[in-house]
């Protein structure tokens, strides 16, 4: 038998004790009267009738309060009409009063019962309200999804008496198994549910599969769960309806507050990670350039104080030079990454001509360059860029380093310059053995290493400072894994508007 069915029978099995309850007042009610008909103005009797009338349509059915309505003009009619104990009018009267009678019954049922039904709407509208703001007080309590649950479990349950089962997606947008057990809950049609686009209200109480109901929980952009509700729950009138779509619209908006919280306190995290890796990172870095530049130092004493000639520390100590040289340029990149989070490094752009910038680099990487030949290229038509020379020489010179580091000794080197477009093209390329295909974007990351050829260990930051800083002048950069052999970068450069150079000429 269908709930609906079943809601009827009772419903009307109700409705027959009601009427067999008020036809026995009624009875009781003549037969007292009738005890005492003698002492009884007729109007009294009148003024009873309506009364039990009156008190049917405030407590009973308004089919009831109907029944005592006719009923009692039958019963007044029949006992207290005369002729008595008959059905015979022999004043039109009488019939009138009869007529008035019934009228008065009828319409005081009517309102006793409207009455009653607006009190009842009331008392339903306070009872949902109470409701909806318990709900929404203990959702501005939660602090985890899981918290949900209970709330949920206290919503559903005072106002539908159903089973439900609330489904939380994880990260991926993925239901596990519900926490109730419940497995006639079919998830892959909730993930369904979850990832459809948002839609009218009359259309999410159509998401029917077996005996239950999933309803989207909404949030202000997306869906943030589903809550599957027995089939029950959406048979009820319209104010129940409203009342559960209220219902799962504030769970969705709290599901959806607690994800951007979560959000925020990783972000936040994160920040202050990094500010605190940043911070350890220029202590570090200034830590250990002192007795880095020492150690330079006292290397360039020992080397000057031993005779001249080929002495056999003289190759030690070269070598000694080399690493430190190398530390000190690690050191370096880890205060300039260290500024660049911080945003402390100020460009100081000038118009510059490029095969300088790119000749003062060569020239300081010079020594770490021994072993490699290096072929240069430039177009006769690259106008002057606006860039901050310093800069840009260390941004030379880290991709040099990252050459001498990751090639071995006898490789060439070939940088070519030249003008495509609205850019100045700074290509650098050699013959050593690359990078995996794949790892284009990763090798700008910070602390990542290439392949090492020379053994020569570094930390790692060489490509992200020149990434950040060609960016900061407004360029691009770009790697690619040559088909022969070796790695190739391209820097790109906006040519901007550079002065007209007028040579005097005498």
């Amino acid at each position: 038998m269908s709930l609906s069915r079943r809601w009827n029978l009772q419903e009307w099995r109700g409705s027959v004790r009601e009427i067999v309850f008020i036809i026995s007042v009624i009875g009781t009610a003549t037969w007292a009267i009738r005890q005492k008909l003698n002492h009884l103005l007729l109007s009294t009797v009148f003024m009873v009738y309506l009364f039990l009338v009156f008190l049917a349509a405030l407590k009973l059915s308004r089919l009831s309060a109907v029944t005592a309505s006719i009923a009692c003009t039958i019963v007044y009619y029949y006992y207290f009409i005369p002729p008595y104990a008959s059905f015979e009018i022999h004043d039109l009267q009488y019939f009138f009063d009869l007529t008035l009678m019934l009228v008065i019954a009828l319409t005081t049922s009517h309102m006793a019962s409207g009455l009653k039904t607006q009190i009842t709407l009331a008392q339903n509208r306070e009872r949902r309200i109470r409701s909806l703001f318990e709900l929404a007080k203990d959702l501005t309590g939660i602090s985890e999804p899981e918290q949900l649950i209970h709330t949920c479990h206290r919503f559903v349950a005072d106002n539908f008496q159903t089973r439900y089962v609330l489904l939380i997606p994880d990260v991926q947008g993925r239901f596990t198994t519900p926490a109730s057990e419940c497995h006639e809950v079919d998830l892959k049609f909730a993930e369904q549910i979850l990832h459809r686009e948002v839609y009218s209200d009359s259309d999410v109480f159509q998401n029917i599969a077996g005996d239950f109901v999933y309803l989207p929980l909404r949030g202000s952009s997306d869906n943030q769960g589903i809550l599957v509700v027995d089939r029950t729950a959406t048979k009820g009138s319209a104010e129940q309806e409203s009342l559960l779509w209220t219902g799962m619209t504030l769970i969705g908006l709290a599901l959806e507050r607690l994800r951007y919280a979560a959000r925020a306190r990783q972000a936040s995290l994160e920040v202050e990670s990094e500010r605190l890796r940043n911070a350890l990172l220029a202590s570090l870095s200034h830590d250990i350039r002192t007795p880095v530049a020492a150690m330079a130092g006292i290397a360039d004493a020992m080397i000057l104080s031993l005779p001249p000639g080929s002495h056999p520390v003289h190759g030690m100590l070269d070598s000694m030079r080399q690493q430190i040289a190398m530390m000190l340029s690690d050191v370096d990149k880890l205060l300039d990454m260290t500024r660049l989070h911080r945003d402390i490094v100020t460009l100081h752009k000038e118009w510059q001509v490029l095969e300088e910038v790119v000749g003062a680099a060569l020239e300081r990487c010079r020594n770490i360059l021994q072993g490699h030949e290096v072929v240069v290229t430039m177009a006769e038509d690259i106008p002057l860029l606006e860039m901050d020379a310093m800069m840009m020489e260390r941004v030379f010179c880290n991709l040099l380093e990252n050459v001498a580091r990751h090639t071995p000794a006898g490789t060439q080197v070939n940088i070519e310059a030249n003008v495509e477009d609205q850019y100045v093209v700074v290509h650098f390329a050699d013959d050593g053995p690359g990078f995996p295909s794949g790892q284009e974007e990763a090798i700008f990351s910070e602390f990542v290493h290439g392949q090492r050829m020379t053994g020569t260990v570094g930390v790692g930051l060489g490509l992200a400072i020149v990434q950040s800083v060609v960016k900061a002048h407004g360029g691009k950069i770009g790697a690619e894994h040559r088909h022969q052999r070796g790695a190739s970068f391209k820097l790109f450069f906006p040519i901007g508007d550079p002065p007209d150079i007028i040579l005097d000429q005498e």
